[in-house]
């Protein structure tokens, strides 16, 4: 009887374990958005940017190969929503989505901004102010979107992304645009713009971004890349990733899971 028990231990560990092999060597659809100096495309089409540098080193350290393929936001969140072994960066992380996804991060923290023309006689001290505004220009479904959308605003002005944003601005059709301190430098010049055409007015969000995997993903997959990611923060090679995309910012703290 003990020996048939045994028996069963192992079969069991076995399968355990076949499990967790599978589960770390399924395929990955990865995918980014253009978000530079977080995500962008060189002219020969290869990615570069800082979490796609980032997301290099986790693959390379956990042995995986897949290709991470640029798209526009909406696609990869709509698959990120519906299928399994996704992954998607980089996503901010707030209250509703905290348990619709997986967290591997964080890998940065930024501030959304209201920035306008420079020359400006626009003043915003609060959220209150800027509802008062004609028109704000938001990235379409975008984290800062969301957040506005959430807190009552109904002068939002959609465009399918904050380049299009920037131009609208300078074109006087809009009075702000809400960006991100991170790429705002990179969306300008997108855009045929220099740094300083743009001024910020208020920062009314402080956000940390993460890579994310769907709902669906086996854990352990999350649990490797979380655990060479963490391993890339202690051996200081992310550190240095940071630095070089990133001079003088502080690294991100801790995850922040309560909302």
């Amino acid at each position: 009887m003990s020996m048939l028990i045994n028996v069963k231990k192992l079969i069991l560990l076995v399968a355990i374990s076949m499990l967790s092999i599978l589960a770390l060597s399924a395929e990955l659809t990865i995918y980014c958005e253009y978000f530079p100096p977080l995500q962008s495309q060189e002219k020969d089409g290869s990615l570069s940017g800082f979490v796609v540098e980032v997301v290099k080193e986790i693959q390379k350290r956990v042995g995986n190969t897949d290709k991470i393929q640029l798209v526009p936001w909406a696609r990869g969140l709509n698959e990120l929503d519906t299928k399994p072994n996704v992954v998607l960066f980089s996503m901010s992380r707030t209250g509703e989505r905290n348990p619709l996804y997986q967290w591997i991060g964080p890998v940065k923290e930024s501030s959304f901004i209201f920035y306008a023309k420079a020359g400006t006689d626009i003043k915003i001290k609060s959220l209150d102010d800027a509802k008062k505004l004609t028109k704000i220009g938001v990235y379409n479904k975008d984290v800062r979107d969301l957040y506005l959308t959430s807190q009552g605003f109904k002068n939002l002005e959609r465009s399918p992304d904050n380049v299009a944003s920037v131009k609208k601005l300078m074109a006087g059709r809009l009075d702000v645009v809400a960006d991100s301190d991170d790429s705002i430098d990179n969306i300008v010049a997108d855009a045929g713009f220099k740094k300083g055409d743009l001024v910020p007015l208020y920062t009314f969000m402080k956000s940390q971004l993460y890579i994310v995997m769907s709902k669906s993903t086996p854990s352990a997959t999350v649990k490797q890349w979380n655990d060479a990611l963490a391993g890339m923060k202690k051996d200081g090679s992310f550190a240095k990733l940071h630095k070089k995309f990133f001079p003088g910012a502080p690294l991100p703290g801790p995850a922040i899971e309560k909302f």
